[in-house]
């Protein structure tokens, strides 16, 4: 018999899980994976190329250190200097007025004689010859610093040369006494010929010093005495050639002309460090030796002497600021001397003494400092020390300094690598 079921007769098969959880189930954590499992490393053979490697590299490294302290050491030594560029001071003076030079290291303004000589001739036809005997002859100057009273000296006073040469007066002459300028004493001068004492070529001499021998013994031996103004020319025994007048003359003047320019270049040229000569206070004279005989011609010859005061510069330049009252203590140098118009109204550097020179111009006048004096005292001093040395130079306007190598922050200690540069001064006052 069929058995008949109903829908509620059927049961469902049973459920592995829920589909879905109740409220109250917790949620299962996601599953992670197992952590990798470490494996021992497995052992490597030994390489010796590669330790070697790992050497070589550090000796390179240690090498390239060692010469790049050798290098920065030599840097450091060898072209350790230092340059200083130092800007002097200028000042502007006006000066027109007579100044008073002397040969003398204690005046206000000394000089020194600077002299050029020089020989030229030439040869001319001559008409005949004749047998002489000639005395050479020149000017000296007689110089009195033994009394304030006129001293007369006699007809054939004698003078006498280092070398024992004697040259005479033929006259008696009478030499000022001295004067007194400014606290210092002014010989009294005269200017006189003199004669060699013998006939010959021995006796011409250059500009030379005199003795008078006949005050030997006295107070008068060292304080009366005499210098050369002109060469002693004319001494010659033998035959002299006799060329016409006319002739003769043109050819001294020419040869007169051309040793005036080559004494006066060279003289001008001749200036020591530290003074100032003028051109228009050079001096020439001229002496003519006898023309010799040369079978049918004749050899003219003329000699000559240039003579220059060579004034201390920075004396004249004291003396130019005083007289225009420029307000500076300091030493002084005239930056265009060329510029200025001086010529000696009074004395000359051939007879030597007292010599006034007029000058007249627009002088730059330009605070002087000793270049070497401030190497010496920047040397060694760091960069603080500078600014102190600088206020010792009261000429300096600016000053600029470089250190090199650049990482050197003093200056070297040794002050011939400290090179000073005295540049274009300005035109201010300290």
């Amino acid at each position: 018999m069929d058995q008949h079921h109903s829908i509620q007769d059927i049961i469902p098969p049973p459920r592995s899980r829920p589909i879905r959880p109740t409220v109250n189930s917790p949620v299962p954590p996601p599953q992670q994976p197992p952590p990798p499992v470490k494996m021992p490393l497995a052992p490597q053979p030994f390489d010796p190329n590669r330790r070697n490697s790992l050497y070589v590299f550090l000796l390179i490294g240690a090498g390239i250190l060692v010469l790049a302290g050798v290098v920065i050491g030599v840097l450091s030594t060898v072209f350790y200097r230092a340059y200083v560029s130092a800007t002097p001071y200028r000042f502007s003076a006006s000066v027109n007025g007579p100044f008073t030079i002397l040969d003398d290291a204690s005046a206000a303004i000394p000089y020194q004689t600077l002299s050029a000589t020089d020989t030229v001739s030439k040869v001319v036809p001559a008409t005949g010859s004749k047998q002489v005997e000639d005395h050479a002859s020149g000017t000296i100057t007689l110089y009195n610093a033994f009394s304030a009273k006129a001293q007369r000296l006699i007809t054939n006073t004698r003078f006498a040369t280092a070398d024992g040469l004697i040259y005479r007066v033929h006259n008696s002459v009478v030499v000022p006494g001295y004067t007194m300028k400014a606290g210092l004493k002014v010989p009294g001068t005269v200017e006189v010929v003199v004669y060699a004492d013998e006939a010959g070529e021995k006796y011409n001499i250059p500009l030379s010093d005199f003795t008078i021998p006949g005050l030997k013994g006295t107070d008068q031996y060292t304080l009366i005495y005499a210098k050369s103004k002109t060469p002693m020319q004319g001494g010659f025994v033998g035959a002299r050639a006799v060329v016409d007048s006319k002739l003769r003359a043109e050819t001294i003047d020419a040869l007169h002309a051309e040793l005036d320019r080559t004494l006066r270049a060279k003289v001008l040229a001749s200036a020591p460090l530290g003074t100032l000569i003028f051109a228009d206070t050079v001096s020439v004279s001229f002496s003519e030796s006898p023309d010799k005989a040369d079978g049918g011609n004749a050899t003219i010859e003329v000699s000559g002497v240039a003579s220059v005061p060579a004034v201390k510069a920075s004396a004249l330049a004291h003396a130019v600021a005083v007289g225009a009252q420029v307000a500076y203590d300091g030493d002084l140098a005239i930056e265009n001397p060329q510029e200025l118009s001086v010529h000696s109204t009074e004395g000359s550097a051939t007879s030597g003494g007292q010599i006034t020179l007029s000058i007249a111009g627009d002088a730059k006048l330009v605070a002087d400092f000793s270049a070497e004096a401030l190497a010496r005292d920047l040397a060694g001093k760091s960069e603080k020390d500078i600014t102190a040395v600088r206020a010792t130079y009261p000429a300096i306007a600016t000053m600029n300094v470089k250190v090199y190598p650049f990482w050197r922050r003093s200056i070297p200690s040794d002050a011939s690598r400290v090179k000073v540069e005295i540049v274009s001064a300005l035109d201010q006052k300290p």
